[in-house]
């Protein structure tokens, strides 16, 4: 292999190989360095983030040895490829980026400059023949699949003509930029049969029951159209182009499982894939215990069911935002408007209401409009303490979506959201517990529901759902309300300590938290921390501009003596003399 004059080359079918741009051998000793840059090669753009690159090449270590490692191999590697004209390696902020015009591959690379007039490979090389890493199943998983979807593709390629006799069926049986049947529009996901590779063919039973269940809590999620486990289980994942696959079913994306042996109990290495790229937007691993019982597994689904719905929604988004503007049918208003809201500046929260306004306006009817219509309204009067009239303009927003859709568990929590803010707790209670009822993978409920307990004035029991929330969705954007509220629940019951530390963290997700920097105040003058009191109440007012008492009285809660308590705390600690007296 040459390569094209003035760009470096690389093999990736067979023993790997790199080419200077003057034809010679660069020597990569590191079998890690070499793993890296596939990884790179392999996603779009060739970019990836550090964290995917940390759990596939160092998933075995501890996460400050995998950083550190990770720091070390970026290093060498760009000395090894440092280029007089421009860099081949490119780090930014927590990205890493593989320069791929500067690069010709033997295989089509998405995003490279060479990946249209490429030719999938033909014959018996293996991709990355003979690299192994032992002990780092993460990358093992993906250097499995890689393996799998490019065998496939070379298949299909080499496959027979058909006889004359037997008419072919066209290549595109779904195309999925049309709506799919009965999912108006909506994205579909299709869980595959997930694998027994435990070597015990008696848990072929276990594999497949545990994606079962899996199509059960996703349906729940109702935004989420689930092709039917009668149409996913018809494919084989391992001799199946993925793209294939997904094209089959009418699904954007796939989710494959595989459950391995690791004494003492077991692993379920889990995919979330981009049917139409056949990329993995991402993977994890999960502990099982031996007993793989139905009460062990039932976190370890709710958690994945979460990620998913949040993985899935974030990649819509993006898909939304990537189309023109122009484009403005409902689906795209949702996408677009979940978007803006989810960036959670005042400017971007209007726009988001104005689209999901659009969207009411042209189907005024339609559920989930309802749903995301309702929650972006409650966001804006929590953000803006908005006037009681709004406040009702939106309990009857989030009613008429509960009436839409009686079964969807989020409808419930926005009308429990509603009612909360207006002092009606105990209904606001029970509206979060049918919404846990119905989708118990939901975290907004369990956030909610955590923050009623802590305006009950219970915020013992608070502690619990607003771990649950974390737990199931610890990358929501709105993470730092829940971190906030636990905070609370910490002050409240006299851990100052804790209520410091979840405060801060709080803070670092969103600066500009009021709340939590309140609590974070209250927090360190009742520790006696009263120097460190004043700063952070100064910290407050710079970060908060416009905030007043006015605020704390605003929070909900059942007993005003819990409004008191806030204020007399920041007002100790704006007294020039630490006392509460100006």
């Amino acid at each position: 292999m040459t390569g094209r004059s003035g760009l470096y080359s690389v093999r990736l079918m067979g023993a790997f190989r790199l080419l200077g741009t003057d034809g010679r051998r660069v020597e990569v000793a590191s079998k890690k360095a070499v793993g890296l840059i596939a990884l790179l090669a392999m996603g779009r753009d060739g970019e990836r983030t550090r964290q995917f690159l940390q759990d596939k090449l160092w998933g075995s270590r501890e996460a400050l040895q995998a950083q550190t490692s990770l720091r070390r191999e970026l290093s060498n590697l760009r000395k090894l490829l440092a280029d007089e004209h421009e860099p081949l390696l490119l780090t930014e902020g927590a990205r890493v980026r593989l320069n791929l015009q500067a690069i010709d591959f033997d295989i089509r690379v998405p995003g490279a400059a060479n990946e249209n007039d490429r030719p999938e490979p033909r014959g018996v090389a293996e991709f990355l023949e003979g690299l192994d890493l032992p002990g780092e199943e993460g990358f093992e998983d993906w250097l499995r699949e890689q393996r799998a979807v490019i065998h496939a593709q070379a298949a299909t390629l080499e496959a027979p003509a058909a006889s004359d006799a037997a008419p072919t069926l066209p290549d595109r049986l779904i195309d999925l930029t049309l709506p799919a049947p009965g999912f108006e529009g909506r994205p579909a996901v299709a869980v595959l049969k997930f694998q027994n590779q435990t070597g015990d063919g008696a848990l072929d039973f276990a594999a497949e029951g545990i994606s079962e269940d899996l199509i059960d809590q996703l349906s729940r999620l109702r935004w989420l159209p689930v092709i039917a486990r009668s149409s996913s289980f018809a494919h084989d994942p391992a001799t199946m182009d993925l793209k294939a696959v997904g094209l089959s079913l009418g699904a954007k994306y796939l989710v494959e499982g595989r459950l391995r042996a690791a004494p003492p109990g077991y692993t379920l290495a889990v995919s979330n894939i981009d049917a139409e790229t056949g990329q993995v937007i991402w993977s994890e691993r999960f502990r099982l215990p031996e007993s793989l019982s139905n009460e062990s597994l039932a976190p370890v689904l709710g958690g994945l069911t979460a990620v998913l719905d949040t993985r899935i929604d974030h990649a819509e988004q993006s898909r939304a935002v990537s189309r023109p503007a122009t484009s403005r049918d409902v689906n795209t208003l949702i996408w677009r408007g979940r978007w803006h809201l989810n960036r959670m500046a005042r400017k971007d929260s209007q726009t988001a209401r104005e689209l999901f306004d659009e969207a009411l306006r042209l189907e005024p009817d339609n559920p989930e409009v309802l749903v995301q219509a309702a929650w972006t309204m409650g966001w804006n009067i929590w953000a803006e303490r908005i006037s009681p009239e709004e406040m009702g303009v939106w309990t009857r927003l989030a009613r008429r979506a509960m009436q839409g859709d009686p079964e969807d568990g989020r409808a419930y929590a926005v009308l429990g959201a509603a009612e909360m803010f207006q002092r009606n707790n105990a209904p606001a209670i029970r509206l979060f517990q049918r919404a846990i009822e119905l989708n118990p993978s939901l975290p907004q409920a369990h956030a909610f529901m955590g923050s009623a307990l802590n305006l009950a004035g219970r915020p013992e029991e608070a502690v619990a759902s607003l771990a649950t929330s974390l737990r199931l969705s610890p990358n929501d954007p709105f993470a730092f309300h829940t971190l906030g509220e636990l905070a609370t629940a910490r002050c409240m019951t006299g851990k100052w300590s804790e209520a410091i530390d979840l405060a801060e963290q709080s803070l670092i997700r969103r600066p500009g938290y009021w709340l939590a920097h309140l609590v974070s105040v209250n927090a360190l003058v009742r520790s006696g921390a009263i120097d460190r009191a004043k700063q952070a109440a100064g910290q407050m007012m710079d970060l908060c501009r416009g905030f007043t008492e006015a605020d704390i009285d605003w929070l909900p809660f059942v007993d005003a003596a819990w409004n008191s308590y806030f204020k007399e705390g920041l007002r100790q600690a704006m007294a020039p003399d630490g006392t509460g007296k100006p």
